[in-house]
């Protein structure tokens, strides 16, 4: 079934006609809408390793702000759930060197069997004012 909608030009963002993809009409002036459900991406693969990095550093650091993804930009082809990168001011860091952060980050995937794959950008909340511009990135692209 398609239904003609003349005054319509884009697809609405609220309501029925969200849940349709839109395409322009053959015919007449207008675009058709097809029943078929409309998605501006695919759902997320499962991603174990993800959930339990993500776990152990929420409740072995605390954090104040935290984000880790996948980082896609390794390796030649699309490799899932191998790599991460991520972001993390925790209070645990205060008072801490560069490389005694990395280490406490490194041990913690360590335990996970994911040592060598986390790149995190660390700094504690009083040094919040250098990581505040990283910040405005989109972390969370990949839920």
């Amino acid at each position: 079934m398609t239904l003609r909608v003349p005054w319509l030009t884009q697809p609405s963002r609220y309501g029925l006609l969200s849940l349709c993809r839109t395409r322009p009409s053959l015919f007449g002036t207008g675009l058709t809408i097809s029943p078929i459900r409309y998605s501006h991406k695919f759902a997320t693969p499962p991603s174990p390793n993800l959930e339990k990095l993500r776990q152990i550093y929420t409740v072995k650091l605390v954090p104040l702000h935290f984000y880790l993804r996948n980082n896609l930009h390794v390796g030649s082809g699309y490799i899932w759930d191998e790599f991460f990168i991520g972001i993390m001011c925790s209070p645990k860091f205060e008072g801490k060197t560069h490389k005694e952060m990395n280490q406490m980050v490194e041990d913690l995937a360590a335990e996970v069997g994911m040592s060598g794959r986390v790149r995190m950008i660390c700094q504690p909340p009083s040094r919040w004012h250098m990581m505040r511009r990283r910040t405005r990135k989109r972390w969370d692209f990949d839920r």
